[in-house]
Protein backbone atom coordinates (compact mmCIF):
# COMPACT_ATOMS: atom_id res chain seq x y z
CA UNK A 1 0.00 0.00 0.00
CA UNK A 2 2.91 2.31 0.66
CA UNK A 3 6.61 2.57 1.16
CA UNK A 4 7.75 3.49 4.63
CA UNK A 5 11.04 3.98 6.33
CA UNK A 6 11.91 3.01 9.87
CA UNK A 7 9.85 5.19 12.18
CA UNK A 8 11.77 6.71 15.05
CA UNK A 9 10.60 6.03 18.56
CA UNK A 10 11.09 9.70 19.41
CA UNK A 11 7.89 11.72 19.56
CA UNK A 12 7.41 13.66 16.32
CA UNK A 13 6.51 17.33 16.07
CA UNK A 14 3.74 16.40 13.68
CA UNK A 15 3.19 15.43 10.06
CA UNK A 16 4.15 17.20 6.83
CA UNK A 17 2.53 15.78 3.70
CA UNK A 18 3.49 16.60 0.12
CA UNK A 19 1.69 16.15 -3.16
CA UNK A 20 3.83 14.43 -5.82
CA UNK A 21 3.15 15.72 -9.36
CA UNK A 22 4.09 19.36 -9.90
CA UNK A 23 4.97 19.67 -6.23
CA UNK A 24 7.86 17.35 -5.35
CA UNK A 25 8.34 16.34 -8.98
CA UNK A 26 7.80 18.38 -12.13
CA UNK A 27 5.31 16.24 -14.00
CA UNK A 28 4.87 18.75 -16.82
CA UNK A 29 8.56 18.56 -17.73
CA UNK A 30 8.71 14.76 -17.36
CA UNK A 31 5.61 14.19 -19.50
CA UNK A 32 6.84 16.54 -22.23
CA UNK A 33 10.19 14.71 -22.26
CA UNK A 34 8.44 11.34 -22.54
CA UNK A 35 6.08 12.62 -25.27
CA UNK A 36 9.03 13.75 -27.40
CA UNK A 37 10.60 10.32 -27.00
CA UNK A 38 7.29 8.66 -27.95
CA UNK A 39 6.94 10.87 -31.03
CA UNK A 40 10.45 9.99 -32.20
CA UNK A 41 10.10 6.25 -31.56
CA UNK A 42 6.87 6.05 -33.55
CA UNK A 43 8.05 8.46 -36.26
CA UNK A 44 5.15 10.85 -35.69
CA UNK A 45 4.84 14.45 -36.79
CA UNK A 46 5.73 16.84 -34.00
CA UNK A 47 2.21 18.27 -34.04
CA UNK A 48 1.19 14.91 -32.51
CA UNK A 49 2.08 16.59 -29.21
CA UNK A 50 -1.29 18.38 -29.24
CA UNK A 51 -3.11 15.03 -29.45
CA UNK A 52 -0.93 13.46 -26.75
CA UNK A 53 -1.35 16.40 -24.36
CA UNK A 54 -5.12 16.44 -24.80
CA UNK A 55 -5.46 12.66 -24.38
CA UNK A 56 -3.39 12.74 -21.19
CA UNK A 57 -5.86 14.97 -19.30
CA UNK A 58 -3.03 16.02 -16.96
CA UNK A 59 -2.45 12.39 -16.02
CA UNK A 60 -6.05 11.72 -15.01
CA UNK A 61 -6.98 9.46 -17.94
CA UNK A 62 -6.21 5.78 -17.19
CA UNK A 63 -3.16 4.72 -19.18
CA UNK A 64 -4.91 1.91 -21.08
CA UNK A 65 -7.55 4.39 -22.29
CA UNK A 66 -4.83 6.92 -23.03
CA UNK A 67 -2.94 4.56 -25.31
CA UNK A 68 -6.10 3.22 -26.95
CA UNK A 69 -6.91 6.79 -27.89
CA UNK A 70 -3.40 7.47 -29.19
CA UNK A 71 -3.43 4.30 -31.29
CA UNK A 72 -6.65 5.42 -32.96
CA UNK A 73 -5.86 9.11 -33.29
CA UNK A 74 -2.25 8.72 -34.45
CA UNK A 75 -2.55 5.42 -36.38
CA UNK A 76 0.02 3.64 -34.24
CA UNK A 77 0.51 -0.04 -35.10
CA UNK A 78 1.85 -1.25 -31.74
CA UNK A 79 -0.70 -2.85 -29.42
CA UNK A 80 -1.92 -1.15 -26.27
CA UNK A 81 -0.07 -3.72 -24.16
CA UNK A 82 3.17 -3.03 -26.03
CA UNK A 83 2.73 0.71 -25.54
CA UNK A 84 1.99 0.26 -21.85
CA UNK A 85 5.08 -1.91 -21.33
CA UNK A 86 7.30 0.67 -23.03
CA UNK A 87 5.70 3.49 -21.04
CA UNK A 88 6.36 1.76 -17.73
CA UNK A 89 10.02 1.48 -18.67
CA UNK A 90 10.53 4.90 -20.26
CA UNK A 91 8.34 7.31 -18.34
CA UNK A 92 9.86 7.05 -14.82
CA UNK A 93 13.28 7.77 -16.33
CA UNK A 94 12.00 11.15 -17.47
CA UNK A 95 11.71 12.37 -13.88
CA UNK A 96 14.49 14.22 -12.12
CA UNK A 97 14.67 15.95 -8.77
CA UNK A 98 17.08 18.63 -7.64
CA UNK A 99 19.37 18.07 -4.66
CA UNK A 100 17.80 21.07 -2.91
CA UNK A 101 14.42 19.30 -2.74
CA UNK A 102 15.87 16.16 -1.14
CA UNK A 103 17.91 18.27 1.27
CA UNK A 104 14.81 20.23 2.29
CA UNK A 105 12.89 17.04 3.11
CA UNK A 106 15.83 15.85 5.22
CA UNK A 107 15.78 19.14 7.14
CA UNK A 108 12.18 18.46 8.15
CA UNK A 109 12.97 14.96 9.38
CA UNK A 110 16.06 16.19 11.21
CA UNK A 111 13.82 18.73 12.95
CA UNK A 112 11.56 15.93 14.21
CA UNK A 113 8.73 15.91 11.67
CA UNK A 114 7.24 12.81 10.08
CA UNK A 115 7.20 13.42 6.34
CA UNK A 116 5.02 11.75 3.71
CA UNK A 117 3.60 11.84 0.21
CA UNK A 118 -0.10 11.66 -0.60
CA UNK A 119 -0.80 11.49 -4.31
CA UNK A 120 -3.73 10.78 -6.58
CA UNK A 121 -3.00 8.42 -9.43
CA UNK A 122 -2.20 4.84 -10.44
CA UNK A 123 0.23 2.47 -8.68
CA UNK A 124 2.92 3.54 -11.16
CA UNK A 125 3.32 6.72 -9.12
CA UNK A 126 5.55 4.59 -6.90
CA UNK A 127 7.87 3.92 -9.84
CA UNK A 128 8.04 7.64 -10.66
CA UNK A 129 9.20 8.64 -7.20
CA UNK A 130 11.48 5.62 -6.86
CA UNK A 131 13.23 6.54 -10.11
CA UNK A 132 14.37 9.81 -8.52
CA UNK A 133 15.78 8.06 -5.42
CA UNK A 134 13.46 10.19 -3.29
CA UNK A 135 11.41 7.31 -1.89
CA UNK A 136 13.77 6.67 1.00
CA UNK A 137 13.42 10.25 2.21
CA UNK A 138 9.81 9.72 3.36
CA UNK A 139 8.17 7.97 6.28
CA UNK A 140 5.12 7.11 4.19
CA UNK A 141 3.95 7.23 0.57
CA UNK A 142 0.20 6.83 -0.04
CA UNK A 143 -1.13 6.47 -3.59
CA UNK A 144 -4.88 6.92 -4.05
CA UNK A 145 -5.45 3.88 -6.27
CA UNK A 146 -3.74 1.65 -3.71
CA UNK A 147 -5.11 3.21 -0.55
CA UNK A 148 -8.65 3.34 -2.00
CA UNK A 149 -9.18 7.03 -1.23
CA UNK A 150 -8.41 10.17 -3.22
CA UNK A 151 -7.55 13.67 -2.18
CA UNK A 152 -9.53 15.74 -1.25
CA UNK A 153 -11.13 12.90 0.79
CA UNK A 154 -10.06 12.83 4.42
CA UNK A 155 -9.23 9.11 4.55
CA UNK A 156 -6.03 9.29 2.51
CA UNK A 157 -4.64 11.88 4.95
CA UNK A 158 -5.75 9.73 7.88
CA UNK A 159 -3.98 6.71 6.38
CA UNK A 160 -0.70 8.60 6.17
CA UNK A 161 -0.96 9.70 9.81
CA UNK A 162 -1.89 6.19 10.91
CA UNK A 163 1.15 4.63 9.26
CA UNK A 164 3.43 7.27 10.78
CA UNK A 165 1.81 6.69 14.18
CA UNK A 166 1.17 10.39 14.74
CA UNK A 167 -2.00 12.48 15.05
CA UNK A 168 -3.32 14.07 11.88
CA UNK A 169 -1.76 17.41 12.72
CA UNK A 170 0.70 19.49 10.70
CA UNK A 171 0.95 20.65 7.09
CA UNK A 172 -0.14 19.78 3.55
CA UNK A 173 1.91 21.10 0.63
CA UNK A 174 0.58 20.85 -2.91
CA UNK A 175 -0.34 22.56 -6.17
CA UNK A 176 -4.07 21.78 -6.38
CA UNK A 177 -6.44 24.27 -4.74
CA UNK A 178 -9.11 21.59 -4.34
CA UNK A 179 -7.27 18.30 -3.74
CA UNK A 180 -4.37 19.64 -1.70
CA UNK A 181 -5.44 22.92 -0.13
CA UNK A 182 -9.15 22.37 0.46
CA UNK A 183 -8.57 18.69 1.21
CA UNK A 184 -5.71 19.38 3.60
CA UNK A 185 -7.62 22.08 5.43
CA UNK A 186 -10.68 19.84 5.81
CA UNK A 187 -8.39 17.20 7.34
CA UNK A 188 -7.21 19.72 9.93
CA UNK A 189 -3.84 20.56 8.38
CA UNK A 190 -2.27 23.94 7.72
CA UNK A 191 -1.73 24.37 3.99
CA UNK A 192 0.95 25.62 1.60
CA UNK A 193 0.17 26.11 -2.08
CA UNK A 194 2.84 25.54 -4.72
CA UNK A 195 2.03 28.47 -6.98
CA UNK A 196 4.54 27.59 -9.74
CA UNK A 197 4.21 31.06 -11.23
CA UNK A 198 0.41 31.10 -11.06
CA UNK A 199 -2.00 33.42 -9.34
CA UNK A 200 -4.33 31.75 -6.84
CA UNK A 201 -7.07 30.15 -8.92
CA UNK A 202 -9.27 28.70 -6.19
CA UNK A 203 -11.57 31.70 -6.33
CA UNK A 204 -14.38 30.06 -4.37
CA UNK A 205 -12.03 28.55 -1.77
CA UNK A 206 -10.31 30.02 1.25
CA UNK A 207 -6.69 30.90 0.50
CA UNK A 208 -3.89 28.65 1.81
CA UNK A 209 -1.83 29.58 4.85
CA UNK A 210 1.13 30.29 2.57
CA UNK A 211 1.99 30.43 -1.13
CA UNK A 212 5.47 29.41 -2.35
CA UNK A 213 7.39 28.61 -5.52
CA UNK A 214 9.69 25.82 -4.32
CA UNK A 215 9.88 22.98 -1.83
CA UNK A 216 12.83 24.71 -0.19
CA UNK A 217 10.66 27.78 0.46
CA UNK A 218 7.80 25.60 1.77
CA UNK A 219 10.10 23.82 4.21
CA UNK A 220 11.55 27.12 5.41
CA UNK A 221 8.03 28.40 6.12
CA UNK A 222 7.25 25.29 8.18
CA UNK A 223 10.49 25.40 10.14
CA UNK A 224 10.15 29.14 10.76
CA UNK A 225 6.59 28.63 11.97
CA UNK A 226 7.60 25.91 14.45
CA UNK A 227 9.99 28.33 16.13
CA UNK A 228 7.39 31.07 16.61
Amino acid sequence: MLISSVISAKAARGLVLFDLDNTLLDRDVAFAKWALLFINIHDLDHDAWTVIESADEEGMRPRDQFFNLLRTSLSIRASTDELLDAYRDDYPRCYTVCDETADAVRRLRDAGWKVGVVTNGPPSQLFNIDATNLAGEFDVICVSSIVGSRKAERRIFEEAAKICKVPLNGWMVGDSPHADIEGGRAAGLATIWMARGRDWDGSTLARPDAEVETIVEAVSRILDHQDE
